[in-house]
């Protein structure tokens, strides 16, 4: 990719690389001017479309970015990933971005969020990414049929919704991962532990995280296709 003037400050690229390295990640140039392509974007079409919530550069890198990367040793093996509900691309291009190879689809509901991601995909320069419009449904999740090594979903959905749509689409053996809030209600979790035998998936599990920088407690929820 030829340089292109980055607006994000000292400060910005700082924050990201200590993040990425408390992850015990190591990014090239590329990826990493590709972050910081990423952060400029995400903020310049958010001053006219509500992509994200988060304003300051600081939150979208902690909150967003590195987040995201979170997942990185859980999703480093697969071949394909599916992120449902993705929004402004979270976590699924952060995850595409640090591992090029992986074979990524996003699906989005809403069309102004959807033309930002293909905008931004372009602008990124990356192959190896499906973007689908679509509002996701059990009918139609099933007509799809298991296809996905991995789905993840970050705070879209309730858990038994998320596992209702995604569990059709899981290969055998395959991972769904729920980003959730450390405030998960003891109903949501009984009702996803309901669910999952259902749904052909095994028991839910807990794994408490923590954000990169601010030691921030966070949530995954993690289960495997029978």
């Amino acid at each position: 990719m030829a340089p292109i003037l980055i607006s994000s400050s000292p400060e910005s690229q700082n924050l990201l690389q200590a993040g990425v390295e408390e992850l015990g990640l190591s990014l090239t140039s590329d990826i990493f001017f590709k972050f910081l392509l990423y952060l400029e974007e995400l903020q310049k079409w958010n001053k006219q479309i509500n992509l994200t919530a988060l304003k300051k550069t600081s939150e979208i890198i902690r909150k967003h970015f590195l987040d995201s990367l979170a997942l990185y040793t859980w999703i480093k093996d697969f071949d394909n990933l599916l992120d449902l509900g993705t929004g402004a691309g979270f976590p699924g291009l952060p995850l595409k971005l640090v591992l090029p190879a992986l074979d990524l689809t996003l699906i989005e509901s809403t069309g102004k969020k959807v033309a930002f991601l293909g905008y931004l995909i372009a602008r990124l320069e990356i192959s190896g990414v499906k973007v689908n419009q679509c509002y996701m449904t059990p009918k139609l999740a099933q007509s799809r049929g298991p296809c996905f090594q991995a789905i993840v979903s970050r705070a879209a959905f309730p858990l038994s919704q998320f596992m209702t749509l995604a569990a059709p689409m899981l290969l055998p053996g395959g991972l769904l991962l729920a980003m959730k809030s450390v405030r998960l209600s003891e109903e949501e979790w009984q009702e996803a532990v309901n669910c999952a035998p259902g749904a052909g998936l095994q028991a839910p599990q807990r794994h408490p995280y923590l954000l990169p920088l601010t030691g921030e407690p966070q949530l995954l929820i993690v289960l495997r296709r029978i």
